[in-house]
């Protein structure tokens, strides 16, 4: 069983809505799914944020078998072919690149063999980027759920006052960040939907209503003054 992973900055993300008591079994979490062994209990949240980890675990994962798979294949064909005209086809061929001269270490492999994947994985792609030439569509970002705090922070902002902040992080938590059927793409959007149709339901109290109120308080103050006898 490999005793390594790689963790990623973008991981930051996820870990940033969290507490420190939420981090902590968030770290647990990652490191019993890295093991194989039982997971620990965790909140809708933290459990949220494993999610998106775990998944780029498993690619990672995925991408470590397949290595160490060509450099089994590589060893059964006798090592790295012999350089001649097709040198290059036979590279690819057999799963070879500049970053394997340590192939026969494939049965033993340590963190730096992350580190060989994930370089080797981001070489191709530049590769392939100059192939394509420059007017390559920028990556869309990810959406990110947004915590109890934040929701809470762009009410005050906007004076959204008919918006409860844990009920509806809770409310999408249970639909696991779906509006309808399609995933929530943008959360203040919702929050402002959410706030139109809590506000439609709570009608604000008329204003010429609670003039006639006034006015009709100030009367009855008037004659039982004068009743009394008392000075205005």
């Amino acid at each position: 069983m490999k005793n390594s992973f790689v963790m990623y900055t973008d991981y930051m993300e996820q870990v940033s809505m969290l507490s420190r008591e939420q981090r902590g079994d968030l770290f647990t979490a990652i490191m019993a799914y890295a093991s194989n062994t039982e997971l620990p209990n965790m909140d809708g949240v933290t459990m949220m944020a494993f999610c998106f980890i775990r998944s780029q675990m498993d690619r990672d994962r995925s991408k470590y078998q397949e290595t160490i798979e060509k450099r089994r294949e590589a060893g059964k064909q006798g090592g790295r072919p012999k350089a001649n005209g097709s040198d290059e086809k036979a590279k690819k061929a057999n799963g070879f690149s500049e970053k394997q001269t340590e192939a026969k270490k494939a049965d033993n492999v340590n963190e730096n063999d992350n580190v060989d994947v994930n370089v080797n994985e981001n070489e191709d792609e530049d590769e392939k980027e100059k192939k394509k030439g420059t007017n390559v569509p920028k990556e869309k970002s990810r959406f990110v759920p947004p915590s109890v705090e934040n929701v809470t922070e762009y009410c005050r902002e906007n004076d959204y006052r008919y918006v409860d902040a844990n009920h509806f992080v809770d409310f999408y938590i249970s639909k696991n960040w779906y509006v309808g059927k399609n995933k929530m793409k943008d959360w203040k959007a919702a929050v402002r939907n959410w706030q139109r149709q809590e506000s439609a339901k709570h009608k604000p109290y008329p204003q010429s209503a609670a003039t006639e109120k006034q006015e009709a308080s100030r009367g009855m103050m008037y004659d039982w003054a004068v009743s009394k006898g008392e000075d205005l």
